[in-house]
């Protein structure tokens, strides 16, 4: 398959949202988080998290084409559930062609972060330059510190550390960890489906960050795919604003992803 094709551009939507909806299946009970399928969109749904990164629809009219009703439907979700912060991400491939007027007619329009970068590659080894950390997977007994890293140095509030640390041994679940003498700095996700992969949740500690740990974890997740039998990876990430420096991706591209496109997100306007 070529890579950057529509071909790639569906594909990198549906390997996320594979990985977003069997995340979200892991939630603890009380944090009332879930999923949906709505017009062949996956409905994120997180009340208790009024972030918009765990609250947006992903793969709107890619998979089958958006209808005004699928699209009211899903606006009444995040309705139902007092959502008020959301994104419904815009693949450039997304139909119908009105897509965009419907969005707008209902008062839709990019928020500051207005596009993501998403990126696939096969799963050829990545060699990086050599880590100060010491990298391995994490086992059980780590789900307390990489909950800990995640919620840390994404911002999150504490109640989610069990979310995270539920993902830790999760059935096609990996955490690769790197580590210092004082323990956990940084750590990544690598979810295997079949013959795809998602890599996520590169969380890195404030004081650790520029040394080189995403590099490593990346390089490492890339193998643990390529162990499972893999054909292909995926991941995305925010593309910069007005210039800023944003190591996010260029520690993926410097990985040897290929950008298949920039989707759009849209925010209701209030």
């Amino acid at each position: 398959m070529e890579l950057q094709s529509d071909e790639g551009s569906r594909l990198a939507d549906a390997i996320e949202a594979r990985a977003a909806a069997d995340m979200y299946a892991a939630a603890p009970a009380a944090l009332e988080i879930r999923t949906e399928v709505v017009g062949g969109a996956t409905v994120l749904l997180a009340p208790r998290v009024p972030v918009s990164y765990f609250n947006r629809a992903i793969g709107l009219g890619v998979d089958e084409p958006a209808s005004e009703s699928s699209l009211d439907e899903i606006i009444a979700k995040f309705a139902s559930a007092r959502v008020a912060d959301y994104w419904l991400h815009l693949n450039p491939i997304a139909r119908p062609r009105a897509l965009p007027d419907w969005l707008a007619a209902r008062a839709f329009a990019p928020p500051p972060r207005r596009t993501w970068a998403k990126f696939l590659r096969g799963t050829q080894r990545y060699d990086t330059r050599p880590s100060a950390f010491r990298i391995r997977r994490a086992e059980a007994r780590d789900a307390p510190a990489v909950a800990q890293t995640a919620c840390s140095a994404f911002g999150l509030p504490a109640l989610l550390a069990p979310w995270f640390a539920a993902l830790v041994g999760r059935p096609g679940w990996n955490f690769i960890v790197a580590e210092t003498d004082t323990g956990v700095a940084a750590t990544g996700a690598v979810f295997i489906a079949g013959t795809t992969a998602w890599v996520g949740v590169g969380a890195t500690l404030a004081d650790q960050r520029n040394r080189g740990a995403q590099s490593a974890l990346l390089a490492a997740r890339i193998a643990v795919a390529a162990e499972a039998g893999c054909t292909v990876v995926a991941t995305e990430t925010g593309e910069s604003i007005s210039g800023e420096k944003n190591p996010s991706l260029e520690n993926i591209r410097r990985a040897g992803f290929e950008q298949v496109c920039s989707r759009l997100n849209l925010a209701p306007q209030r």
